[in-house]
């Protein structure tokens, strides 16, 4: 045990100047064999042009551009030869000829068609903004994370160091008789477990690492620094400055309008549905029996007098119905998330300021203080110790506040999208749109099966 009585031993006040230095605030610092430093726009640049979820978005995108062409395309007409009463009495028929069929597609079915898929387009360009903002977002996430962690791990390091010096601080002080065996067994316990915690460190560091360069989609991203300031004062507006530019700008609300007037124009096309489209035919040829050329013209229409479309119709105001709804689901789904995320930003924030301005100081100087009188003999080590745990711990939890009020600030100006890695959605209608996360805390009912209407166009 380190005794308090008497005067000094010379040895003994040169020794524990060697446990002077107070455990400073770690700067960002990387952990050991490092590549050239990167930036958070440098990562963001990265996982624009490797994630591959950007990619399939812009696919999407591309396949409802070909779904829009297509279904406005008129019909192509049908040409063939026909020849009536071949070889009736000895002759080579009474006509034989060309003839050409064409549906003339009526009520404008061509262009409702064209129109509706048009808004699929703008649904699954939204789709693609917002899985941009995902992705970025992801990326701000982890490196936020990792920015943490390299602090934590330049603490962890602190804390070897400090505990090797005590280490060799005691086994010193024993051979003057100022401290004994448990003491000794003590600092070693202690060394060992800073060791050990300074390890698992890194190996968390290192996988976070993994996980970042395989969200940018780049698995080889080597291990490296990374630049920036995880003390940066807080950026994200009031809550309802918040509200406003989400409820303006989210790409969830901008798919759910467009599925409202892709449903409009969907009733507009079922209503004119049962305007019948007119069968042209036109046909030439030569008639052998009066030895002149001949031309026949046939118009048809296919009555509407059983099937007036009746069912697609009363499917297609229902549909109208629920996507005015979803945009109901989807605005007070995006008012309960924001509403959840800005009061834990704020109370984050609360978090941080406190441990910055107050708790973090205190611990310090504490610690400080106890230093200061272990060097004059009136505190033992065990007190150094315990105020030295309670700084750690104090700086431990002030970056990890950190790194929650940078996660909330990301959420809040990111338009609360995240899982950049997840499957982008696909076309109205496909279930992975349903599970995209629109609106997760209002989930959409499940949307009863029957007969199609996205394909038809006209006919």
């Amino acid at each position: 045990m380190f005794t308090s009585q008497g005067r000094k031993h010379p040895l003994l006040a040169c020794l524990i100047v060697g446990l002077a230095l107070p455990l400073a605030p770690a700067a960002d610092s990387p952990p050991p064999a490092q590549s050239a430093s990167l930036t958070l726009a440098d990562l963001e640049q990265a996982a624009l042009r490797g994630n591959p979820t950007l990619a399939q978005a812009a696919a999407n995108v591309e396949a409802s551009r070909g779904r829009a062409l297509q279904s406005g395309l008129y019909p192509n007409p049908t040409i063939g030869y026909e020849a009536d009463r071949i070889n009736a009495a000895g002759s080579a028929g009474e006509m034989q000829g060309l003839f050409i069929d064409q549906t003339i597609v009526t009520a404008g079915k061509l262009r409702l068609s064209r129109a509706k898929f048009g808004q699929e387009v703008s649904q699954m360009e939204s789709q693609a903004l917002a899985q941009q903002y995902r992705v970025l977002n992801g990326v701000r996430t982890r490196y936020y994370q990792l920015l943490a962690m390299q602090r934590l791990l330049a603490v962890r390091a602190g804390l070897l160091k400090n505990a090797d010096d005590a280490v060799t601080t005691t086994e010193q002080l024993k051979n003057v008789g100022a401290a004994n065996k448990p003491d000794v067994l003590q600092a070693h316990i202690e060394a060992r477990q800073e060791k050990v915690a300074l390890e698992n460190a890194r190996a968390l560091y290192d996988a976070a690492w993994q996980q970042l360069a395989a969200f940018v989609g780049d698995p080889c991203l080597p291990l490296g620094r990374l630049e920036g300031n995880l003390d940066a004062p807080g950026a994200a507006p009031d809550y309802d400055a918040a509200l406003a530019h989400l409820l303006e700008a989210s790409p969830e609300l901008q798919i759910a309008r467009a599925e409202i007037t892709r449903n409009q124009i969907g009733l507009k096309r079922e209503q004119v549905e049962p305007i019948p489209n007119i069968q042209a035919r036109v046909s030439n040829g030569y008639d052998f029996e009066t030895r002149n050329d001949v031309t026949s013209v046939q118009l048809g229409v296919r009555l509407p007098l059983f099937d007036k479309n009746q069912g697609n119709i009363q499917t297609a105001h229902a549909q109208l119905a629920y996507a005015q709804q979803n945009l109901c689901r989807v605005e007070l789904s995006l008012r309960q998330r924001l509403a959840r995320t800005h009061a834990r930003y704020r109370t984050v924030l609360a978090t941080v300021e406190e441990y910055r301005d107050h708790s973090l100081p205190d611990a310090k100087e504490a610690y400080e203080l106890y230093l200061d009188s272990f060097r004059n003999r009136t505190a033992a080590w065990p007190q150094v110790l315990v105020a030295q745990r309670t700084y750690f711990q104090i700086s431990v939890d002030y970056v990890e506040a950190l790194e929650q009020l940078r996660q909330s600030e990301t959420a809040i100006l990111g338009l609360l999208l995240v899982d950049g890695v997840d499957e982008p959605p696909g076309a109205p209608g496909d279930s992975r749109m349903r599970q995209s996360g629109m609106g997760a805390d209002l989930p959409d009912p499940i949307t009863p099966q029957g007969r199609s209407l996205e394909d038809r166009t006209g006919g």
